[in-house]
């Protein structure tokens, strides 16, 4: 065996080792993106929630001293 050929079959060990990784990036990328999207629904909601319930607290409170 040559030292072009040990060469050759150590960067190829590296290449798969370098593709391995890879894939197993671009799955750790996915379940973050699945999991931004999830989030971005949620605080939608809750932003919508926490609306809500500002505006009739205020409205509580305005009637509030209304009828005192």
């Amino acid at each position: 065996m040559t030292s072009t050929e040990r060469e050759l079959g150590n960067l190829e060990a590296r290449m798969q080792t370098v593709e391995n990784e890879l894939h197993a990036i671009r799955s750790d990328v996915r379940d973050i993106r699945d999991a931004l999207v999830t989030a971005k629904g949620g605080w939608r909601t809750l932003l919508l929630l926490i609306s809500l319930a500002a505006t009739a607290g205020t409205m509580a409170g305005h009637y509030l001293s209304i009828f005192k």
